[in-house]
């Protein structure tokens, strides 16, 4: 499997009408139309003459009726939905019941999927499409015909709540991610409703989440942002999400985009839409995002979520009758709207009904399962792992092996079935190996038990939650922990008094327990907490200390610090793993399969080595304006372009077994695009995972235009057994070769030098090229 941004700009394969085909074919009772003998319930005509002759059939209080939702609050419960706009049924229009998925659907148990960093973690978009589908199939089986999801945001700041909820930093991953996960949601009948549309880059710091932050928050912080950078890093996981999956719709954000709402966005709504060809509409984020009444109405096809706050009635007629909004503006909203409806064959299949009975769990259990897999990421082994025969008592340590991490917020989902790490380990291990279970509140007691094993395995966590921040990376974060050049980001006002006061209320345990449970209602769905886990890294060094066979398990929903990496043998990164964490990881600690994970985000060694470190103006933004200065020098751009070394870096993930490349080879198509080819060969005992990375480095055609040293340009990923070589060819577009030049508003393909890297991953490289392009010389 190999992938490059190119192969999305060809489009899809499937028509629209093939698409919405296979969706009714998909669901319950396909082809009982729910439309009546209407003139537009005419299967024969075209989307666009039913969504026509709908309109004209419309009043205007229907038309404003069907622009927002009616029932806010099933957004707290999502039973049995999380949204509706109700239908009118004087015309047959049925209502559009929705939900939220990234992890998994909500309203009552369903399968809990590894989160969606853990599946960039795979390298395998075919996965992607997989999840996709399990997703749209349990949405359907629950009665509802729309998923918010899946999170297209990049990872700016690792620090983001919602960092869990994305595939990671670089745009190339994220759009391949994107486009496979909304095809195979879609593929069941469901419409994909990618989010958030666009730039919510950060929940911000402080407050009540998943609600209000105090500082920076996401519904109020106006993002300014250039036009380059939104084009060659924010917007291609949306635009290939148009282009290539024939999304449906799409989540507008809370923030401000240059000064202007998201939500009512000309540039977003109609410049954008105009380019590339969406017909589809927007669903706004729930309670905060839309901002206005008559701007939203006069840009475009948006509904108002989860209830009329600026689409109530007496304002939407008031904006029509007084001339502010054409009541043609409207019509042609709602075109748009029903003409995807229409498209997707929404009118003439019977409402889904709910029958969670139908849900093939074990199925969707095993795709859980491989993602687990394939995307725990080894980042550290100096040989304790797989474990060997010859290990006869392993202890196990920390409280997170008898939980269930997970992200707070909307993603929240209850699982199907679960069992804890620790019990996948003793069940794995078997009756002739002996597992202790050490919670590690008292590191003399951790020790001591660590000393009396083979190998001692430690858990570790680190929590995550929609609407807040994290305050800093490290495992257990208090305000102590941030170094002094870091406060004005995280305390804006510089005040000694408000870290003091604050500061033992992060630090105090027995304070910290009780406001994470006072929260728990609102960040995890009603479910109790995690206990507070405090010290890790303490535990950890600890453990290391008294047995040099330590293995490190993380789960966490992004970056974490690991300023004990160099003491511990073995770290196993495994995120927020779902409901089958307890299988998939017992097998990769066996070594009954390769870890399969390559990182989707850089790890930093220090709280200062991110783009927005230290630096107040980038976040969390002064009087609102977060200034996105860095451009597109995010993530291992960032690292690179500075010099400055990651304790982990993207892409990067160990295997058991070892992999070589050879023979790169570039040549230039007779169009001026370029093909590479290269081997790559299982050199070890083993079989395994090899997931090879193609880097090209542009030349900079001016010094206003500075391109990182290297990007993402393609990737594989192929099972090899011992010996196995596999053939790569990576065939790059003009788009993969071309920078956003804001002066011909167009795409570029700078004449110069291009750099060639294939290998492992951002920082290991070991075949380099160089290939002059458009007229360029490489002297």
């Amino acid at each position: 499997m190999l992938f490059v941004l190119g192969l999305a700009a060809c489009g899809s394969n499937d028509s629209p009408d093939d698409r919405a085909a296979a969706g009714q074919g998909a669901g319950a009772g396909a082809g009982a139309s729910r439309c009546g003998d209407h003139a537009w319930c005419d299967t024969g005509k075209s989307a666009a003459a039913r969504a026509e002759l709908l309109v004209a059939a419309m009043s205007l209080a229907q038309k404003i009726d069907y622009l927002a939702g009616d029932d806010p609050a099933s957004a707290a419960s999502c039973e049995p939905y999380c949204g509706i706009v109700n239908g009118i049924p004087e015309l047959d229009i049925p209502p559009i019941r929705m939900n939220d998925g990234p992890v998994g659907v909500r309203g009552g148990p369903a399968t809990a999927l590894p989160i969606p960093l853990a599946l960039a973690a795979t390298f395998d978009p075919a996965l992607a499409h997989e999840t996709g589908a399990v997703v749209g199939n349990e949405t359907r089986l629950k009665g509802n015909d729309l998923v918010h999801a899946p999170v297209a945001d990049l990872v700016r700041n690792p620090l983001a709540g919602r960092t869990f909820e994305t595939f990671g930093e670089d745009p190339l991953l994220a759009t391949r991610f994107t486009v496979e996960w909304t095809k195979g949601l879609q593929s069941e009948g469901v419409l994909a409703n990618v989010k958030h549309y666009l730039m919510n880059t950060q929940e911000g710091i402080g407050g009540i989440p998943p609600l209000v932050a105090a500082v920076g928050g996401r519904s109020l912080v106006n993002v300014v942002i250039d036009e380059r950078t939104l084009r060659e890093i924010y917007l291609p996981p949306y635009e290939f999400a148009v282009k290539e999956a024939d999304v449906a719709s799409m989540m507008c954000a809370y923030n401000l985009l240059n000064g202007v709402p998201a939500c009512s966005s000309p540039f977003l709504l109609q410049q954008l839409y105009e380019e590339w060809g969406f017909d589809g509409f927007l669903v706004t984020d729930y309670y905060f995002a839309q901002k206005d009444t008559v701007q939203t109405a006069n840009t475009g096809a948006v509904i108002e979520m989860p209830f009329a706050l600026f689409y109530q009635q007496p304002l939407l007629q008031l904006a029509v009758q007084s001339g502010q909004v054409e009541e043609a503006t409207l019509d042609d909203h709602l075109k748009a709207i029903f003409r995807t409806l229409f498209r997707f064959g929404f009118f003439d299949r019977a409402a889904y009904e709910r029958d969670e009975s139908r849900i093939d769990q074990q199925a969707h259990a095993e795709v859980a399962r491989r993602t687990v897999e394939q995307g725990s990421v080894l980042l550290r082994n100096e040989g304790v792992l797989p474990l060997r025969d010859e290990v006869k008592r392993i202890a196990v340590i920390g409280l997170s092996a008898t939980e269930r991490p997970t992200g707070g917020g909307s993603s929240f989902v209850t699982p199907f079935r679960f069992k804890t790490p620790l019990e996948g380990i003793q069940e794995r291990a078997g009756d002739g190996v002996e597992v202790t279970y050490t919670e590690g509140r008292d590191l003399q007691a951790a020790a001591e038990a660590a000393a009396q094993a083979d190998v001692a395995i430690v858990f570790a966590n680190a929590l995550a939650t929609e609407g807040v921040d994290k305050f800093c990376l490290a495992l257990d974060c208090t305000l102590a922990d941030l170094p002094d050049s870091l406060l004005l980001n995280t305390l804006p006002t510089g005040s000694d008094v408000l870290n003091l006061a604050l500061d033992p209320i992060l630090s105090q345990s027995p304070i910290a327990e009780t406001l994470e449970q006072a929260f728990a209602p609102i960040l995890l769905g009603g479910q109790p907490l995690p206990v507070s886990h405090r010290n890790q890294d303490a535990l950890i060094r600890a453990v290391a200390d008294a047995n040099a066979q330590t293995v490190v398990v993380l789960q966490t929903g992004g970056p974490v610090l690991t300023p004990w990496r160099d003491e511990v043998d073995a770290i196993l990164e495994i995120w927020f793993a779902g409901q089958e964490v307890a299988p998939g990881l017992a097998a990769i600690l066996f070594g009954d399969t390769d870890p399969g994970g390559r990182l989707p985000v850089s790890f930093p060694i220090n709280e200062t080595d991110t783009p927005v470190a230290g630096d107040p103006a980038r976040y969390p933004g002064l009087a609102n304006q977060a200034q996105h200065s860095e451009g597109v020098f995010i993530g291992y751009r960032w690292h690179d372009e500075n010099q400055i070394a990651p304790a982990y870096p993207f892409g990067h993930g160990l295997s058991y077994t070892t992999f070589a490349f050879e023979a790169l080879r570039v040549t230039t198509q007779a169009d001026g695009t370029l093909q590479v080819q290269a081997r790559v060969t299982n050199t070890g005992a083993r079989a395994g995972w090899a997931v090879p990375q193609l880097y090209v480095g542009l030349p900079e055609p001016s010094e206003a235009v500075a391109q990182p040293p290297a990007a993402l340009k393609g990737f594989g990923k192929y099972w090899l057994q011992p010996g196995e070589t596999r053939v790569l060819q990576f065939d790059l577009s003009h788009r993969d070769l071309s920078y956003w030049d804001t002066g011909q508003s167009d795409w570029v393909v700078a004449p110069g030098c291009y750099h060639i890297l294939l290998g492992h991953s951002s920082r290991d490289l070991p075949l380099q090229a160089e290939q002059a392009v458009n007229g360029g010389s490489c002297s």
